[in-house]
Parts: structure tokens; C-alpha cells; sequence
């Protein structure tokens, strides 16, 4: 009889949610795709971020990133039918717990009231599933989140006599995303996986790595010579060159505007 190597632990335990009101270089979080952990965590109470994880009900948890409504686009001289882009589409609907006393600034559960209750209102919010981290563990450096521009909108109470008190607030989005970022500087740094010195006729893969996280699918990967390096999405390479042939890849974050370069020599 096999002995099970792991335990099991709760999910809503794991999933933190900071919101706040968006603003930009005084309020909430600057660049969705390059956020910090100072604005996250308020330091200072510079940013306006606030933990809610403790004041939002698991049972109807519903926000995140779905996937495009848009089908395709073909015009009317096309001669087949294919997509030809793909519209951002993230939000949803989280329910949050009355408080005991409204306008209590000592009491999380009137803040987040407060910053939820005005229909219309833009909030920065920020989450993060980022494995066997407790939803009361501060953001660092190294974190995946996810940060979404979002405006509340419509607002209902679902709860039936005997359940807790709780009112629901649908967010629409209303500008930028960005999906399981990385909290800290975005300094990329290139992992060569494979054959290093490159020699001729090989395949493998340039990784890169953000504050020590694999970030290599969200990076571009450019060529100054596909005659000697030939790269791909998600970093794969295959050498077309002979021996001393010079080339060198580019790895690109676009959100971040980072990037960093690796030398090839064919051998």
C-alpha cells in the first residue's frame, strides 16, 4: 500500500485579493504589468491597496480572466473563416460581508464597503494563486499576481435567511490587465537550455527567468540572423548556421518594455 506524499489543504485559504481605488502614480497600482510589492501592500499608505481576501465569501468567488467572446471576423471577401483577433475579456462577480458598523477605518470589512459600495467607481485589483502561500502573507518580490483594471457596477444581495450577510458587486472591465505577472523589477535573466555552445543543426530552448519565476512564455523572441539561429514562441531554437557563424537572440518582456540578449556561435 502506497503512502501519499502530500497534504491536502483548503483553496480559499490560498487565494489573496488586495483591491483599491485606481489612480495611477498615487493610487492603486501604477503599471499592471510591472507592479510592486509597496503598492500592493499600501506601505506607507501611499497606494490606497487594501486586503480583502478576509471580507470576499469563497461560495461566490467569480472573477478572473475568461476567455475572448470574439468568434472571428472575416470580411466579405474573405474565402474562409478565420479569427482575426481576440478581445480582452476579464471581471466577474465577488460577493463581500457586511460590516458590523459602517465608516470604521479600524474595521477591513467597512474599508473594502467603502471602496466597493458607489456603483461606477474604478478599482485596481490584484490576485494571487501562487501555491502553498496563506491569503494573510503579505506580497513579494517574486510573487505571481494577476492585476485587472475594473469598474464596479450592478450590485445584489444573494443571501437567504440563515446565511451570512452579504451584498454581490460585478466587475466590468475598464482598461489594461495583466495575467500572472510577476510583483518586483522585470529583469529578465536567460537560462540556456540545451546545447551551449551552439552547434550546428541542434534544437533546443532559451528559458528566462524574472526575480528567480519561469517567465519564459510571457517573453518575445527575436533573431538578428535567422540564417544562424532560427527562434520560436516560447523560446525554442533550431541552428541553421555552419561553424563561426554569429547571431544574436533578443528575448523581449513587451508589457515591461525589459529585455536582454543572448550571443550564439555556431560550433
Amino acid at each position: 500500500m502506497a503512502t501519499l506524499d502530500f497534504v491536502k489543504t483548503p483553496s480559499n485559504e490560498r487565494i489573496t485579493v488586495w483591491l483599491g481605488p485606481s489612480g495611477g502614480s498615487t493610487l492603486g497600482i501604477t503599471d499592471v504589468a510591472v507592479p510592486t510589492a509597496a503598492e500592493i501592500n499600501n506601505t506607507g499608505g501611499t497606494s490606497g491597496m487594501q486586503p480583502a481576501s478576509q471580507s470576499i465569501s469563497w461560495n461566490d468567488w467569480d472573477f478572473g480572466t475568461q476567455a475572448s467572446e470574439t468568434n472571428n471576423e472575416p470580411s466579405l471577401a474573405d474565402a474562409a473563416s478565420f479569427e482575426e483577433f481576440g478581445q480582452s475579456n476579464f471581471g466577474g462577480n465577488a460577493s463581500f460581508y457586511y460590516p458590523a458598523a459602517y465608516d470604521d477605518a479600524s474595521n477591513l470589512h467597512s474599508v473594502i464597503y467603502d471602496l466597493t459600495d458607489i456603483p461606477g467607481e474604478k478599482q485596481d485589483i490584484v490576485t494571487r494563486y501562487d501555491g502553498d502561500v496563506l491569503s494573510s502573507t503579505a506580497a513579494v518580490d517574486g510573487d505571481f499576481v494577476s492585476v485587472y483594471r475594473v469598474q464596479g457596477e450592478a450590485e445584489s444581495n444573494p443571501f437567504t435567511p440563515g446565511e451570512s450577510k452579504r451584498r454581490t458587486v460585478n466587475f466590468m472591465q475598464k482598461g489594461e490587465f495583466a495575467h500572472y505577472t510577476v510583483v518586483g523589477a522585470h529583469v529578465l535573466t536567460a537560462l540556456e537550455v540545451g546545447t551551449a555552445p551552439y552547434a550546428a543543426g541542434t534544437k533546443g530552448r532559451i528559458r528566462v527567468s524574472v526575480q528567480g519565476r519561469d517567465y519564459t512564455n510571457a517573453c518575445v523572441f527575436t533573431t538578428d540572423d535567422a540564417t544562424v539561429i532560427e527562434v520560436y514562441p516560447g523560446g525554442f531554437y533550431e541552428v541553421t548556421g555552419t561553424a563561426s557563424d554569429t547571431a544574436t537572440v533578443t528575448i523581449t518582456d513587451e508589457a515591461a518594455g525589459t529585455n536582454t540578449t543572448v550571443a550564439v556561435t555556431v560550433t
